[in-house]
């Protein structure tokens, strides 16, 4: 049984639920023992407010809990002023000065806890989420303008969610959603335009929620079926012999895998075909019809082309055509008589 302390020093905890689910044991005045549930947790003025101490259970197996220890020790550390705030905000922001914004990270460690503690429902480790919201602190750290008349803490709660947000939308999933600008808005703002439209009175149907972002209502649709999903693997049996697998009645948003590769093989022989047609064209006219006209994505005129070399358009246009048939001997030639050229130049 662990030493009950008769004159307990008082300090932060965090809320009653980390207390409940820590393992976290509260001592009253009398250093007797109190239970979660008797506390009526109030927002401390000062660091003397609250006396933490290990749960004797916990004490006597020998397993110190590393969170449980971690949060005693942030809140040993005394806050500081607004003016030792400022003072060294303008350290880390004038002079780069990396002790100050250490110290700064240091003495404002419980917002880091009470902000990961926000996201315990989405990751198992209370410490990752601790490491990320202190990362997200020190990039504040770094940024923040006293001068402008925001107390640290205020600002670094923008930089802790961002930094939180973004590492649960990369690992908590084995597939995540946010690796495109729409999945990334969706992903960050759903929350708050569900409670928005709930408010309302409305649904959150992808409709509304689209509206909100200004995004695509068929990505939108795809982005919150991801999220409202779970991962499954594909080699799942599924019917009640289990005779097949998910992967064979899945369906793709794709032509599939064999059309892609097909597609990926035929586009390489084509360029290769090309890259040695081009060889056989020496006359730098023909290589600038070819080029920026034939085969150019943005195609150049041919009242352009023939400007520049002297010729009419009429002209051009024979030389474009007189290209055109070389290059479908010259692709017989690679593949072979039977070659069905129908989608080469298909407009003449």
């Amino acid at each position: 049984m662990a030493k009950k302390d008769k004159n307990p020093q008082v300090i932060d905890v965090g809320s009653q639920a980390l207390v409940r689910r820590e393992g976290i044991q509260l001592a009253d005045a009398k250093g007797e023992w109190v239970s979660p549930e008797d506390v009526e947790f109030v927002p401390p003025a000062d660091a003397e407010d609250f006396v933490i101490h290990e749960e004797p259970e916990a004490e006597e197996s020998g397993g110190a809990d590393l969170y449980a220890s971690f949060v005693r020790q942030a809140t040993r550390i005394p806050r500081l002023s607004d003016e030792e705030e400022a003072a060294l905000g303008r350290k880390a922001i004038d002079f780069q000065d990396q002790d100050a914004a250490r110290k700064l990270v240091l003495h404002n460690m419980r917002l880091a806890i009470k902000m990961a503690n926000q996201y315990r429902r989405s990751w198992t480790s209370l410490m990752d989420l601790v490491q990320e919201a202190s990362a997200g602190m020190a990039i504040a750290a770094q940024k923040w303008d006293p001068s402008k008349g925001t107390r640290f803490g205020t600002y670094a709660a923008y930089w802790i969610r961002a930094q939180l947000t973004k590492f649960l939308m990369t690992n908590g999933r084995l597939i995540h959603t946010g690796h495109t600008r729409a999945g990334r808005k969706v992903y960050f703002s759903l929350p708050q335009i569900r409670r928005k439209l709930l408010a309302q009175g409305k649904n959150a149907t992808v409709e509304e929620v689209a509206k909100e972002v200004g995004e695509d209502p068929r990505e939108v649709a795809m982005i919150m079926s991801r999220l409202q999903g779970h991962e499954t693997s594909l080699s799942t049996p599924i019917g009640e012999d289990g005779a097949a697998i998910l992967q064979d009645v899945i369906a793709v948003d794709g032509a599939g895998p064999e059309k892609e590769a097909t597609e990926t093989e035929m586009n390489a022989l084509l360029q290769h075909i090309i890259e040695r047609f081009e060889k056989t064209l020496e006359n730098d006219r023909d290589r600038a019809v070819w080029k920026e006209h034939l085969i150019a994505e943005e195609p150049a005129s041919l009242v352009d082309l023939g400007a520049r070399y002297g010729v009419s358009k009429q002209r051009m246009g024979q030389l474009a055509t007189r290209l055109k048939r070389s290059f479908r001997r010259h692709v017989v030639d690679e593949l072979g008589p039977h070659t069905q050229l129908s989608w080469l130049f298909s407009q003449d």
